[in-house]
C-alpha cells in the first residue's frame, strides 16, 4: 500500500526539527549507501542520488528516524537508520532498503 510511506513521512515531519548537526558531530545517516543498486551519498547538508546533489534545508529527527527537507516540498524519509542499514522513503512513494558501503 503506497499510503503508508507518505503517512510515515507526514508523521516524521511533525517531529522537532533542527538545523545542522550539533557542532563536532554528524548525523547517523551521513555516508555512502547502496539503495537498491543506486549509490546515494548523504552528508549533514546534502542528499546526492547519483544524478545531482540536493541541499538539505532542515532535518527532523525522532530517535533513529529522520526526515530531510529539500527544496520546495520535497522530503526524504530515512527510517530505522543504523550503522549498517536503513530504509529510504520518498514523497513519491519509492521505498528502498539501503546498506552502508563506507
Amino acid at each position: 500500500m503506497r499510503l503508508f510511506p507518505a503517512f510515515l513521512l507526514l508523521m516524521l515531519a511533525a517531529c522537532v526539527t533542527s538545523d545542522p548537526a550539533p557542532q563536532g558531530q554528524t548525523y547517523a545517516f551521513a555516508g555512502n549507501w547502496d539503495c537498491a543498486g543506486t549509490n546515494v551519498r548523504l552528508t549533514d547538508t546534502s542528499y546526492d542520488d547519483g544524478t545531482r546533489a540536493f541541499p538539505i534545508r532542515t532535518v527532523a529527527q525522532e530517535r533513529n528516524n529522520y526526515t530531510l527537507f529539500l527544496d520546495g516540498s520535497t522530503r526524504i524519509g530515512l527510517i530505522l537508520v543504523t550503522e549498517t542499514g536503513m530504509t529510504l522513503v520518498t514523497t513519491t512513494g519509492v521505498q528502498q532498503s539501503c546498506r552502508r558501503v563506507n
